[in-house]
């Protein structure tokens, strides 16, 4: 990219002088030359002062009655220049870096709340996979069970897609229960390695990569839900586990 600054020869009445900012095309090097000719006297003579772009019927002009008239011009000339300038310069700094696979999407989670909703679910999984797709949030709950199914059916029937190249999640540990009843039937040991049990059958899956306790149950001590959990842990049923919807407090 080139810029230029031309004042026209002295020859011509103050009143008439020009200085012109010409846009060139840009060179192989993208290198960024500005011709400061000049731009010394430009400051210190008083000149009616236009500015523009070639090609631009957009025009800026200035009174040139007084010499700070012109030096306020040229000087946001100068520095427009001087910046553009400093930009085009350092143009590595904002180079683009090609990296093996850009397009990633594993850190994408496809929700599956309303899988059991759709009128196509399975050609709906296989567009999500298709895409790139590699991670599934699923619950015991969604679609009263419904979209766990719906998943497992499209994983057991495409034997070209590896269950290692999957990262599946589900929650669980309230029961029947999908909106967080505080009353609902009390969580216990025996209910919740059920629930985990009807999970990976409903997926078709020997284990599942992450298990989420998906609601907290005050009635219950935290220590309680830990332990059971790492139990299934312990069985190979569930590689990690978490929680949702918990205070931090709980948390903690």
């Amino acid at each position: 990219v080139g810029f230029s600054v031309e004042n026209p020869s002295s020859s011509q009445s103050p009143t008439k002088e020009k200085a012109t900012t010409r846009l060139r095309p840009p060179n192989a090097t993208h290198n960024f030359i500005v011709s400061f000719s000049h731009i010394n006297n430009m400051f210190s003579e008083q000149f009616t002062h236009s500015v523009g772009v070639d090609g631009s019927d957009r025009r800026f002009r200035c009174c040139g009655r007084t010499s700070r008239c012109g030096i306020f011009t040229t000087t946001a000339v100068s520095i427009a220049l001087l910046a553009a300038s400093f930009l085009f310069e350092s143009t590595q700094a904002f180079s683009v870096e090609q990296r093996q696979n850009a397009h990633a999407t594993h850190r994408i989670v496809f929700g599956t709340a309303a899988l059991s909703k759709s009128d196509e679910p399975l050609p709906l999984l296989d567009a999500a996979f298709a895409k790139g797709f590699r991670r599934f949030d699923l619950a015991h709950t969604y679609g009263a069970g419904e979209s766990e199914r719906i998943f497992g059916r499209w994983l057991d029937a495409r034997p070209d897609i590896a269950r290692s190249d999957l990262d599946i999640i589900t929650k669980g540990g309230i029961g029947d229960d999908a909106f967080g009843d505080p009353d609902r039937p009390l969580l216990t040991q025996s209910s919740l390695h059920s629930e985990i049990d009807e999970s990976l059958a409903a997926l078709c899956t020997d284990f599942v990569d992450l298990y989420m306790f998906h609601r907290d149950d005050p009635r219950i001590p935290v220590a309680d839900f830990v332990e059971w959990v790492n139990e299934a842990v312990n069985t190979g049923k569930i590689k990690r586990w978490g929680v949702s919807n918990w205070n931090f407090d709980r948390f903690q």
